[in-house]
């Protein structure tokens, strides 16, 4: 069975993990110049039978949602791409999620119109996957896996901030019922627990009045914050 390896991409940098009995062990980290590129491709020439995953955690993405009459097959693949191509144009890096069904009125489909709008951040290690033909399984988001990571929790709330705090900055995404409605990453030069703590807790207030003014949270509602974070810094 081939030997499966994650790629972690952020702003400054490309990590590579191999991806074992369900635990990551880091084999490389690669800097988002040419340099790093070509070392990227070095390592891949060793590793060329394994299949790859590419996760992005990028500040360049979009999130639109909309409601659509309901279609079936061929109408509803030539909509969503009509759709995809009017919010991101360009960038081929693009997804289209359904929320399901409105329950009443002409019941239509709700989606999650989704991209990494500056594609060129990740083309280059994507063309050196393709230039060993490397088994690719997908690009992932970090702010879509959000709902399956809440679905693990016992008492989730309908409405809740997700805050990760990653390489490429604090990261926090908005979930009603389950479902992404909105993502942002901000850039973090801190590096002590408490500045960190703090930061994270200056974003989710700016978050929250977001949420307020785009009408996205009713006023008076709590906001239930959970916060991904090292397990280092849990006391601060």
């Amino acid at each position: 069975m081939p030997q499966r390896r994650l790629l972690y991409l952020d702003a400054n940098q490309l990590q590579a993990f191999l991806w074992q009995g369900g635990s990551l062990a880091e084999e490389g980290r690669f800097p988002q110049t040419d340099d790093g590129v070509e070392a990227f491709s070095e390592y891949l020439s060793k590793h060329r039978g394994s299949i790859f995953a590419l996760l992005a955690d990028l500040a360049d993405e979009g999130f639109q949602i909309e409601s659509l009459p309901y279609t079936q097959g061929a109408d509803r693949q030539a909509l969503l791409s009509r759709k995809l191509g009017q919010y991101f144009y360009g960038s081929p890096l693009a997804t289209a999620l359904s929320f399901g069904r409105d329950k009443g009125g002409r019941r239509d489909e709700k989606f999650l119109f989704t991209a990494l709008t500056r594609p060129q951040q990740v083309e280059p290690w994507l063309a050196a996957l393709r230039a060993v033909e490397a088994p690719l399984a997908g690009v992932y988001s970090l702010p879509l896996l959000g709902g399956a990571l809440l679905a693990k929790l016992p008492n989730a709330a309908d409405n809740c901030l997700l805050v990760c705090v990653c390489h490429g900055g604090i990261r926090q995404s908005f979930f009603e019922n389950g479902q992404l409605k909105f993502s942002r990453l901000t850039q973090m030069a801190a590096s002590d627990p408490a500045e960190i703590a703090a930061g994270c807790a200056a974003e989710a207030l700016k978050i929250k009045q977001y949420l307020l003014g785009q009408r996205l949270l009713a006023r008076g509602t709590a906001l239930t914050v959970h916060v991904l974070v090292h397990p280092a810094h849990n006391g601060a």
